[in-house]
Formats: structure tokens, C-alpha cells, sequence
């Protein structure tokens, strides 16, 4: 009995006011939930164990921290763009007039929105006080291979999983955590992350086996899904 299951049952009544497909917007509606709990959490630990707080965890404050958004979201559309594009453009695929799952404008802000936090909650789940913490016994190679098993894990059930997925999954994370490293804060893998996670449906694909269409496009797969990542997405590919 996960928590992203005792989200779902306390955010099922909202889900059919949203006018989103139900398993769409109830893996969405559990990110809030997650995030709150998971910073609530940290921010226990941080304070209570190491007289800390979330800043030291790598949420600096101000100007750097939008600049570490803005600048790392966009670098993660354009690493999904070449991941899609390139495949389409040598024959693999093809772009379809579709008609978009979710029809109105405040639906599909709300979708940014909450893709944003889904995007911050796992990030701080994967690479936040658990992974920091284990970094001085076990060095960031093994702070690196735990916690992003742990990410990859996260997506194993996940519609039209394979093994492809999650070894992508846990290689994706083994970046995001290095740009944890380098960058010295949590916002730029969020960036990343989110930059990643929108970017996906906008170009016609699906996300992490979520059919999240908010264009009038889609595009359809000549190739073996080994090579396109099929029904789960690039991340499969």
C-alpha cells in the first residue's frame, strides 16, 4: 500500500472535475501529496538531526534558483527533442493530425503544473536528503547506483514497462543526480526533469506510458519499439 495509493483514494472525488483521462490525472493529482510529504520529511530530518535547513539540502533561494529552472528546463527539451526529432527525421516515424486528449486551455495549464511537481517530487525523493546522506559512506558512485535503483523502481509498473525503460530510467537519473553535483543545488535536475516531462507530450509522444497528448499531433512509430520506445515513450527507446 503505496503513498502514491493513499493519494489516489484521497484525491479520487476531484479527478472527473478536472476533465482529464482518470489515469492520467490521478498519476498527476498524486504529485502534490507526494511532494508535500516528502519536503515535510526532509525538512524534519534536516532540522531535528542536523540543525538544517532546506537550503542546505540544495534549495537556495532567489534569483539563482529561476535561473537554474529556466536554464536546465530548457536544456531538458531540447535533450528529449533530440532524442525524438533525429528518429522521425531519418524515417522511423511520422507526424498524425490527432485529436488531443485534453481539450481545454485551464486543463492543460493545469497539467504544466502539476508535471512540475511530479517533476520536484521525485527529485527530492530520488536525490534529495536520502541520496546527500548516503553520499559520505558510500561515495557518489554507490550514493548514484541506490538511489536511482530506487528511481528506476518508481517506474517499473508503469504502462508498457520493459527493461529498456528501466535502464533508461536509471541511466536518466545517474545524469540528473552528476547535475545535482555539479550544480550544487537541487532546482537544475528539477529543471531538467520538468523540461524532460513537458517537452514529451508536446511533441506527440508518450510520457513515461502516459498517453498525456496536449497538441493536435501525435506521432506514429514505423520502427521497432526497441529503437522508438513504442507505447512508453523515448524513455523505452
Amino acid at each position: 500500500f503505496s503513498m502514491a495509493t493513499l493519494a489516489n483514494l484521497m484525491l479520487e472525488p476531484f479527478a472527473p472535475s478536472l476533465a482529464l483521462p482518470r489515469r492520467v490525472g490521478m498519476s498527476l493529482l498524486a504529485a502534490l501529496p507526494e511532494l508535500l510529504i516528502f519536503l515535510g520529511v526532509t525538512w524534519i530530518l534536516l532540522r531535528y538531526l542536523h540543525r538544517a535547513s532546506l537550503r542546505e539540502i540544495g534549495f537556495p533561494p532567489g534569483r539563482d534558483a529561476v535561473r537554474e529552472l529556466a536554464l536546465f528546463g530548457f536544456g531538458g527539451a531540447v535533450a528529449v527533442s533530440l532524442t525524438v526529432l533525429p528518429l522521425v527525421a531519418l524515417g522511423g516515424g511520422a507526424f498524425r493530425q490527432s485529436e488531443p486528449r485534453i481539450q481545454s486551455w485551464a486543463t492543460a495549464a493545469l497539467c504544466v503544473g502539476l508535471l512540475a511537481l511530479a517533476a520536484a517530487a521525485e527529485e527530492v525523493l530520488a536525490r534529495g536528503y536520502g541520496f546527500q546522506t548516503l553520499v559520505q559512506p558510500l561515495h557518489w558512485t554507490g550514493a548514484l547506483l541506490v538511489s536511482n535503483g530506487v528511481f528506476a523502481a518508481l517506474h517499473m509498473n508503469n504502462r508498457n514497462a520493459n527493461e529498456f525503460s528501466i535502464a533508461n530510467t536509471f541511466l536518466a537519473g545517474c545524469v540528473l543526480g552528476m547535475l545535482l553535483m555539479v550544480r550544487q543545488n537541487l532546482w537544475a535536475p528539477i529543471g531538467a526533469h520538468f523540461g524532460w516531462n513537458l517537452a514529451t507530450p508536446l511533441l506527440g509522444v508518450n510520457l513515461s506510458g502516459l498517453p498525456l497528448q496536449l497538441t493536435r499531433y501525435s506521432i506514429e512509430w514505423r520502427w521497432d519499439p526497441h529503437w522508438t520506445g513504442g507505447g512508453y515513450g523515448p524513455e523505452a527507446g
